[in-house]
C-alpha cells in the first residue's frame, strides 16, 4: 500500500518513473515503519562502485537507498519499495542477514547526510506550497 501510495504522489508530481526516487522512498517508508509499526529502522544507501548499493538481476551494482530496522519483536529486516527499477520485485522485504547477498550498505554518515539534505528539501518544498495555499 505505502507503495501504490507512493506512486501517486510520484504522478501528481510529473515523475514518471520510479528509477532516482530511491532516497525519497525510503525515507517514507522509515518514517512510516517507526511511526505506525513501532519499527526502528534507518535508511542505508551505497553509490554502486567502492562504498555499497543493491545489486540487480544481472549481478551489476547501482547506487541506491533503502530501509534497514528491527521489528518490535526484534526481527532484522530489509525494505525496499522501489525495487524494480533493478529487475526484482517492486517490493522487497528480506530477514537482514539474506538482504546481504543484494544489499551492501555504504558509508553511514555519508548516507545520514543525504537523508538530512533531502528532507530539508522536502520540508522546504511543503512549507512553500502550504504558504501558497494559506495565502489564497
Amino acid at each position: 500500500m505505502l507503495r501504490r501510495n507512493f506512486e501517486i504522489v510520484l504522478a501528481a508530481s510529473n515523475v514518471s518513473r520510479i528509477a532516482g526516487s530511491c532516497l525519497s522512498a525510503s525515507i517514507l517508508l522509515q518514517q512510516h515503519l517507526d511511526k505506525f509499526l513501532g519499527c526502528e529502522s534507518v535508511v542505508r544507501g551505497g553509490d554502486g562502485l567502492h562504498d555499497g548499493g543493491a545489486k540487480d538481476t544481472a549481478g551489476v551494482w547501482h547506487g541506491h537507498y533503502w530501509v534497514e530496522g528491527v521489528t518490535p519483536d526484534v526481527f532484522p529486516f530489509l525494505a525496499d519499495i522501489t525495487a524494480d527499477q533493478f529487475g526484482w520485485a517492486p517490493v522487497v522485504v528480506l530477514p537482514l542477514v539474506d538482504a546481504r547477498a543484494r544489499y551492501i550498505p555504504g558509508d553511514d554518515d555519508l548516507c545520514a547526510r543525504a537523508v538530512d539534505v533531502e528532507i530539508d528539501r522536502i520540508n522546504q518544498a511543503v512549507y512553500v506550497v502550504d504558504s501558497e495555499f494559506l495565502s489564497q
